[in-house]
C-alpha cells in the first residue's frame, strides 16, 4: 500500500474514534459513519484507505469489504490508548 500523506496521524484519529465508539471494549462492532464523524473525516475513500492500513497493522478485524463495520483488536485498543 502506498503511503498517504498524513496517514499515521489520521489513522491514529480513526483508531481513537473506533475505541470511543466501542466504549473501550475489544470485539465490539463499530460502524463507519460514527467513527468518521468522531475522526472528523468526510472522504469515504480516504477512510477506506485508512481502515485498510489499520487492518494491515492488525488493529482492526472482522471488517466487511467496504469497512462499514469492523471490530477493534486488543492490539488496536492498546495502540489507541497510548
Amino acid at each position: 500500500m502506498s503511503e498517504v500523506w498524513g496517514l499515521p496521524e489520521k489513522a491514529y484519529r480513526v483508531l481513537q474514534a473506533a475505541a470511543i465508539e466501542a466504549q473501550g471494549r475489544t470485539g465490539t462492532y463499530v460502524t463507519m459513519t460514527p467513527v468518521m464523524n468522531r475522526a472528523n473525516l468526510s472522504d469515504l475513500e480516504e477512510f477506506r484507505s485508512i481502515a485498510g492500513y489499520l487492518e494491515w497493522k492488525g488493529w482492526i478485524a472482522e471488517a466487511d469489504p467496504e469497512y462499514g463495520i469492523f471490530v477493534l483488536t486488543p492490539e488496536g485498543l492498546d495502540e489507541a490508548t497510548i
